[in-house]
């Protein structure tokens, strides 16, 4: 099961896309602020992010920088209310995969998840005080 942060203020929005994620067999962590999604970024391992440009305390462009110092590899998309070309290209020159504008259409939606998830790593496995990447399971052999 692959697990996403989705970070964004606006309860409803939050709300619509934990259930899209969850009839996809996604399991979602929900953060209502950068801290929150920072804090999380930091304790839990994630597949995808999937981050409001504009919350409390920063924003998600804030969330992002932080991500590419920490997990360069570990795939982001924007979602915005109110895009400009301007934040359009702030957000891709920082390493966002995508765009998702509000309100978030199933298919983009959809598309963009088959997209990340099927071209990058899952996320590490901690065992004990080593991550493993790809299919090992927690108490297996992976030698």
């Amino acid at each position: 099961m692959r697990t996403v942060l989705l970070a964004d203020d606006n309860r409803e929005c939050r709300d619509s896309l934990a259930r899209m994620l969850k009839r996809w067999g996604c399991r979602f962590l929900p953060a209502v602020d950068v801290a929150e999604a920072l804090w999380l970024l930091d304790h839990t391992l994630v597949d995808l992010a999937i981050l409001d440009l504009e919350m409390p305390f920063g924003g998600g462009l804030s969330v992002l920088h932080r991500i590419r110092v920490s997990q360069p590899g570990l795939p982001v998309l924007m979602l915005t209310g109110s895009a400009t070309r301007e934040s359009l290209l702030r957000a891709y020159a920082a390493g966002a995969y995508g765009f998702l504008p509000k309100p978030v259409s199933v298919n983009l939606l959809r598309q963009l998840l088959a997209e990340v998830l099927t071209t990058h790593m899952p996320a590490p496995v901690r065992m004990g005080t080593v991550f493993v990447y790809g299919p090992a399971k927690e108490g297996t052999d992976n030698a």
